[in-house]
């Protein structure tokens, strides 16, 4: 289904986010190979409650400041951008500012989203936007690359050039996205309370509150594989190129009545590279194989996440307070998988914690199957005929 003007313009800003993603695993990488794993778990537990509190202010104050849902997505990439540029290299200032990039755009895209699509129109959307999002991330994370080569492996460089570009695209991109009312909690607490949402707890946990072990995971084996920053970026680029590859090719292929069969093609994917994650603690080049094979499948399953998510969110109550809803469970979800993995990581030697982490997350992509398979089912009895 062809996209409308508004969704498309949506798109640029996507676009952004998706490159800056992308920095993500540069921190890990950084944060690990100069302190520890404790070390990338502490900046995790800090960066997903800045998000977390970022997306509190932004919606408990946005009503009072004329916040709208663009301006907060434009911000949400300026004032992180601004960090990145003056706060150097501690652990604490960049887990401030990628936080707070994750929570104020992730919750103001998922307030554009919801409100410029239809239940019918959300898999071709969700194609175009993970298709936009890959492209940038290659290029940002070439570039990356590349000022790592030249320039002595600095982790500066690189955050002062990812700073430069979320400040550029802050505020030269998304003029056209269509204006809404300024976002505002009213109600969040009966969002809590209501069965349909409880009842999307455990696939919240699987899909997202492993997210902080998911990204410990990924930079421990790096480091273990690889020898430099540089390195990764190499790996990090061609696997890219294969998941964006991959879903080009397929982007037409996707509705309503097919999504727990992508979903189910993708974590079955996933859910080999991470058990060749973890074979790579005894053969380190399996990193390799698991990183492309993470990204051929990693497109398929960010685009059946995003359907996930959105059809989650329908339930009674005010966007902005559904949204909120969402972002406080995932927290405090994110933040007991995480302890509970920490506590662990002090128990296990590296190589045995890559294996426990890799484990865990090849069974939890298995039971997100089967509960977004559930979820899609549900969805599509109700959808009107």
């Amino acid at each position: 289904m062809p996209l409308s003007s508004s969704q498309r313009s949506l798109l640029p800003l996507v676009g952004l986010q998706g490159a800056v993603h992308s920095l993500g695993g540069f921190i890990g990488f950084f944060v690990v190979g100069e302190h520890s794993i404790h070390a990338l778990l502490r900046y995790t537990a800090g960066m997903m409650t800045a998000a977390m509190l970022a997306t509190f202010i932004a919606y408990a104050f946005g009503s009072r400041l004329g916040l709208s849902a663009r301006g907060l997505l434009r911000l949400g990439f300026v004032l992180p951008g601004v960090l990145l540029l003056a706060a150097g290299t501690s652990v604490a200032a960049l887990a401030l500012a990628f936080g707070t990039f994750l929570g104020m755009t992730w919750s103001a895209r998922h307030a554009l989203e919801m409100s410029l699509m239809q239940n019918r129109e959300r898999d071709g959307y969700a194609a175009h936007a993970v298709a936009m999002m890959l492209v940038p991330a290659l290029l940002a994370t070439l570039a990356a690359t590349v000022i790592l080569a030249l320039g002595g492996q600095s982790a500066q460089h690189v955050y002062w050039f990812y700073g430069a570009m979320c400040v550029a695209g802050g505020l030269l991109l998304g003029r056209g996205i269509p204006d809404t009312e300024p976002v505002a909690l009213k109600a969040p607490l009966a969002v809590l309370r209501q069965p349909q949402f409880i009842a999307c707890l455990p696939l919240f946990f699987l899909e997202s509150g492993l997210f902080g072990i998911s990204q410990a995971m990924a930079a421990a084996g790096a480091v273990q594989a690889l020898g430099s920053a540089s390195q990764f970026g190499w790996v990090a680029t061609v696997a890219g190129l294969v998941g964006g590859c991959a879903l080009y090719l397929t982007r037409r292929q996707r509705d309503i009545h097919n999504r727990a069969g992508w979903l189910g093609a993708a974590c079955l994917v996933i859910g080999l590279s991470y058990v060749l994650l973890g074979a790579s603690a005894w053969l380190p080049a399996l990193f390799v194989v698991h990183a492309v094979t993470r990204a051929a499948g990693m497109p398929f399953l960010s685009a059946s996440q995003q359907v996930m998510n959105q059809c989650t969110l329908d339930v009674r109550g005010e966007l902005s307070d559904r949204i909120f809803a969402r972002e406080l469970v995932l927290w405090l979800l994110r933040m007991i998988s995480l302890g509970l993995f920490w506590l662990l990581a002090m128990a296990l030697t590296p190589i045995q914690l890559l294996v426990a982490g890799a484990s865990v997350l090849a069974c939890a992509t298995a039971l997100e199957y089967l509960l977004g398979k559930s979820l899609f089912g549900r969805n599509l009895a109700h959808q009107p005929a």
